[in-house]
C-alpha cells in the first residue's frame, strides 16, 4: 500500500513538473520576443543617437551593446537556469534537464527572433547610413 502511495506522489510530481516546464517556456516566448525587440529598439537608438553626435565622436558606441546585447544574453542564461531548474527529473539520466532546457531556450529565442524580425519589417537591426 505504501508503495502505490509512493508511485501516486512522485506521479503527481512528474506531472507537476512537466506542467510547471511547459508553462514557464510558453512564458518564456513572450519574454524572448520582447527581448529581441529590444535589441531592435537599442540598434535604433544607437543609429539616432550616432546621428546627432558630433563627427568623430564615439561616446554612443557602447549603447547597443550594453542596451541591446547584454539583456538580450541575460535573458538567454536566466531562461536557461529557469527552465533547467522546472525541466522534469528524468531517474537515470543525467544531463536530461539540461538539455530539455537548451533546446527550449533555442526553440523560443528562435521564435522571438522571427517575431522580431517580422515586427520590425524584415530586419531585426537598424542600418547605419554612415553618417
Amino acid at each position: 500500500m505504501d508503495d502505490a502511495a509512493g508511485s501516486q506522489i512522485g506521479g503527481r510530481r512528474r506531472q507537476a513538473e512537466v506542467i510547471a516546464f511547459w508553462s514557464l517556456t510558453v512564458l518564456g516566448t513572450a519574454i524572448m520576443c520582447g527581448a529581441w525587440m529590444w535589441l531592435g529598439l537599442a540598434s535604433t537608438e544607437q543609429v539616432t543617437e550616432s546621428a546627432k553626435a558630433p563627427p568623430g565622436d564615439t561616446s554612443t558606441d557602447g549603447i547597443f551593446v550594453i542596451f541591446g546585447v547584454v539583456p538580450l544574453v541575460i535573458t538567454h542564461l536566466l531562461g536557461l537556469v529557469i527552465l533547467r531548474r522546472a525541466a522534469p527529473h528524468e531517474r537515470g539520466k543525467r544531463g536530461t534537464r539540461w538539455a530539455m532546457a537548451a533546446i527550449a531556450v533555442l526553440v523560443t529565442s528562435a521564435i522571438g527572433l522571427a517575431v522580431a524580425i517580422q515586427v520590425n519589417g524584415g530586419a531585426l537591426l537598424t542600418p547605419d547610413d554612415g553618417g
